[in-house]
């Protein structure tokens, strides 16, 4: 009866061991449940942190574009209100002006949030490309008075030479000569080829085909539709300058403001022309002594020791300028908005503009 006793009593805890035995053994997988489970929240934190941050990021970078448009516009509206009040003070445009002397250090307190970059460039201190066929509606055979026809071949010969200056991608006279007649019978009326040049009959044979313009040049990239025209001759290389930085598509009436042409294009105005001749100019319409005499289209001729054999066209020379780019941008850190406008001046107290493009 005892044993019967005691085998009751213990029965009970065989009976929970036999039934507490599984999970004893279920320990091992309980705790890897519990550590997915715990990997399984970090993953889940860490995406909705990232996913989160990458909203914060592109929430911020564009109220940061936002606000260096603005900068970058209001840069170009500055340079717009400079030209005007510039134009309205004098009739004479050169370096020593209001809208080529402005500096970034000018600009550093206007913007709490980014900075702002403002440059103005003269385009009318570079060659006209379209200059180069003067007449309305092209046609450079016919109907050319001899005034615009001494115009238009100093204008052929000034690019000539800028073309052999031995700064861009031109290999041989012959090759540069190419380049001017492709690019008269790119802008004149008729389908006759110039001597190195090419009309329809070339572009048509093209693959694939187009036409020639046969007028005037819009943007300067459409000279890369012009025969022999490369994109390393128009924007340049590594070691090589692009000829779009010494021409220009407004205006034609082949006029070079002297007081703010570069460099190249001073030596490319007479075929006797050199490197110390245009150190002169440079020197002389750098020298605010000689700020009143740049009202005179022939002011190199006070220059002292100038040779008398080198008398530049008249008729190309002017010393007040009629377009300009205005290049605005904001900065901020790593960000850069940039807006570019061109403007004209109509008369000296009513600026124009003509188009504007935000990068």
């Amino acid at each position: 009866m005892t044993g019967a006793r005691c085998k009751a009593r213990t029965l009970p805890t065989q009976l929970r061991q036999v039934v507490l035995a599984p999970w004893r053994n279920q320990r091992g997988m309980a705790l890897l449940i519990t550590v997915m489970i715990l990997s399984l929240l970090v993953v889940v934190t860490l995406g909705y942190y990232k996913t989160t941050w990458q909203k914060y990021v592109a929430s911020h970078n564009h109220k940061v574009n936002t606000q260096l448009k603005a900068i970058a516009g209001s840069a170009v509206q500055l340079g717009y209100a400079f030209l005007q009040y510039d134009g309205g003070a004098n009739s004479t445009d050169s370096f020593f002006d209001l809208w080529a002397a402005i500096k970034d250090e000018d600009l550093r307190d206007l913007f709490p949030t980014g900075t702002a970059h403002l440059e103005i460039i003269d385009l009318s201190g570079r060659l006209q490309i379209n200059s180069l066929v003067r007449q309305k509606g092209g046609g450079g055979k016919k109907g050319l008075s001899g005034r615009n026809r001494s115009l238009e071949n100093e204008t052929r010969a000034i690019l000539l030479r800028l073309l052999l200056s031995d700064s861009f991608a031109i290999s041989n006279e012959l090759q540069a000569q190419q380049l001017v007649d492709a690019l008269v019978d790119w802008l004149d009326a008729d389908d006759l080829e110039s001597d190195y040049g090419a009309e329809n009959s070339y572009y048509r044979s093209l693959d694939p085909p187009y036409g020639c313009k046969n007028g005037p040049v819009e943007y300067i990239e459409e000279l890369l539709l012009v025969k022999g025209i490369t994109p390393e001759l128009l924007f340049g290389t590594a070691t090589t300058k692009g000829l779009a930085d010494y021409l220009t598509v407004f205006g034609d009436n082949g006029k070079i403001n002297i007081n703010t042409a570069s460099r190249l294009i001073l030596k490319s105005l007479d075929p006797l022309m050199n490197d110390d001749l245009t150190d002169r100019l440079e020197a002389f319409r750098r020298d605010v002594r000689n700020a009143a005499q740049l009202a005179d289209p022939e002011w190199y001729k006070n220059i002292g020791g100038w040779p008398g054999d080198i008398v530049i066209y008249e008729n190309l020379l002017t010393t007040e300028s009629s377009y300009f780019q205005i290049n605005g941008a904001g900065r901020y850190d790593n960000l850069v908005k940039r807006v570019t406008a061109v403007v004209e001046r109509v008369d000296r107290a009513q600026v124009t503009m003509l188009w504007r493009k935000v990068e």
